[in-house]
């Protein structure tokens, strides 16, 4: 069977697993706390009253903005769209994201993994590991699940090793030099430096059946996904659908719904007509120009500030972009403002740093000064040699998770720079290609053809910023797309990671960001707001300042 069949299974033999509280409330070494979001922007759902909040049943179809249904491995493709969705839903990792609630940026709390510690030499962390927790196909979760999974990503002489999921997951074990099994509720992991990231890393190491996965193979386990998480997958056609199912037993409870259906609708049109006709009952991102019409009509308009950006990263490796003020003077070229208030209809907010104003990483003595102003473009332009301007080859998606409208807002970009006599040739691409780009590097052959491509970075993380760091350059590091290297950004990364104290380590990364401000490896374009729509029989949902969700609350009236 391969992801062109129709697979259609129920998940065999007992789910024994007892449910759960919802979140332990307390562990033995807390998790860092992330920065507190800015307030949250534009529209959110009226309070449900209390009838909603008590109400179960229905089921939730939702159209994604990925070009087909991400693939239900460790992690899923399609972007962070697919752990979103699908991910998340079947998996657990040892962290995971307070994303229940709305009024803070989420941290990493206590999810497979219910408590840890570290030792005194900053290198050793003990999880303790949930009681109980069964995966979907009745199998005890433990600790050598937890190794085997481990193996899985990154022992490249392990039977069941994944090279495609190691390499979507490299960014996140890099640091994790030796782990063991100290018994089987107990896991020991080892970094390779003093790492106080590694909390979030684990974020992204979701655990599968080994069973299952001993049982399909490598190349058959996708059509067999089996995890712990609050769903399991009842049936999944390829480019079509996939449905879930709650599981009974979640260690944080029974999801309310009865089924959850996600749909790959990578057209913004089809989105909305899809709403609109009812075949679906929460859109991401329809047309920015609908939303006036939809709130008329009774939907549930959801916009929040949290951590996420689109940007144009650079190829640094060669003309025109291996010049700092060639950089700086297309952040200059780009109307923000425009974007936002008209194009886009509010549904973003004007970025002049990686960051938003606010955010402990955003560096207020370097501020919004990249405000548009295209004399200035010009004047830059000239400085750095380029009197004339310059041809630039430039990537974009043409759909796909969290990257807004990218056609519409390249196209705005495009004519941004020509009014100060840069041409840029935009070359659409496939999503999943955008992401191959972002593993390589534009330092590969392959990709040197490109000057910048537009993407969509998750900015919630600390480990997100080490993009910028040299020793995550490729081919030996991952993922550092535009080979961006400074020394000094370098040592205060080195020192963040050290750090155990959020506030001290926040004042690092914020004077990192700072410079990379500076340095422009990357324009920054906008700062999303998380658009979706709900129909007003979707209840229970709590936009989260995060990229991620929780459904376990959430219950479709009929």
């Amino acid at each position: 069977m391969n992801r062109r069949t129709l697979l259609q299974f129920t998940v065999q033999g007992a789910i024994l697993a007892p449910a759960a509280s919802l979140l332990m409330a307390a562990c033995s070494s807390v998790a860092s706390p992330a920065p507190t979001a800015a307030p949250a922007t534009g529209a959110s759902p009226a309070a449900s009253p209390a009838a909603a909040l008590n109400g179960t049943g229905g089921t939730l179809v939702i159209g994604m903005t990925a070009g087909n249904i991400p693939y239900p491995n460790t992690p899923p493709n399609e972007g962070a769209e697919g752990s979103r969705f699908v991910g998340y839903n079947i998996y657990d990792a040892l962290t995971r994201l307070n994303v229940e609630q709305g009024n803070t940026t989420p941290v990493p709390s206590p999810g497979l993994a219910e408590s840890w510690k570290t030792a005194s030499d900053n290198l050793t962390w003990t999880f303790q590991l949930r009681k109980g927790v069964k995966f979907h196909d009745g199998t005890d979760f433990n600790a050598d699940a937890v190794v085997f999974q481990l193996n899985r990503l990154t022992k490249k002489d392990f039977a069941f090793f994944d090279p495609l999921q190691a390499a979507a997951t490299a960014s996140f074990t890099m640091m994790i030099d030796t782990y063991q099994a100290v018994d089987p509720q107990s896991i020991q992991i080892k970094t390779k430096s003093p790492y106080s990231f590694l909390l979030w890393d684990l974020l992204l190491v979701m655990i599968p059946s080994p069973t299952a996965v001993q049982k399909y193979g490598t190349k058959d386990y996708v059509n067999h996904p089996i995890g712990t998480g609050p769903f399991f997958v009842t049936k999944y056609v390829d480019g079509q659908i996939m449905e879930l199912a709650p599981n009974p037993t979640y260690w944080r409870g029974k999801a309310k719904l009865d089924k959850m259906i996600l749909r790959p609708m990578p057209d913004p049109a089809s989105r909305l007509a899809a709403l609109q006709s009812g075949d679906i009952n929460w859109a991401e991102v329809p047309p920015p120009d609908s939303l006036a019409q939809l709130k008329t009509q009774g939907y549930n308009i959801l916009l929040k500030t949290y951590p996420h950006s689109i940007v144009l990263d650079y190829n640094l490796s060669k003309p025109p972009f291996n010049n700092v003020k060639a950089r700086v003077a297309l952040q200059y070229a780009i109307d923000r403002n425009r974007m936002c208030n008209d194009l886009l209809d509010k549904a973003c907010s004007p970025a002049y740093q990686w960051m938003y104003t606010g955010h402990p990483w955003y560096d207020p003595t370097v501020g919004d000064k990249y405000q548009y102003n295209p004399a200035k473009a010009k004047q830059l332009l000239t400085e750095a040699g380029y009197p004339n301007g310059f041809k630039i080859n430039v990537a974009y998606p043409t759909g796909g998770s969290g990257n807004m409208w990218p056609g519409p807002m390249m196209e705005l970009v495009q004519s941004n720079f020509k009014d100060v006599g840069v041409t840029m040739t935009m070359a659409p691409l496939e999503w999943n290609d955008i992401l191959t780009i972002y593993r390589a590097g534009f330092a590969t052959p392959e990709n040197q053809k490109y000057d910048a491509m537009y993407f969509s970075p998750n900015t919630s993380t600390p480990p997100s910023l080490l993009g910028f760091a040299t020793s995550r350059i490729q081919p030996n590091g991952c993922c550092n797309v535009t080979g961006y290297s400074n020394p000094k950004v370098d040592a205060l990364f080195q020192k963040a990671e050290s750090e155990f104290d959020t506030k001290k380590q926040d004042a690092l990364l914020q004077q990192a960001m700072g410079l990379v401000t500076d340095d422009s490896p990357v324009a920054f374009v906008v700062h999303d707001l998380n658009l979706r729509v709900l129909s007003p029989k979707v209840n229970g949902f709590i936009q989260p300042m995060s990229w991620y969700c929780d459904f376990l609350n959430v219950w479709v009236s009929k």
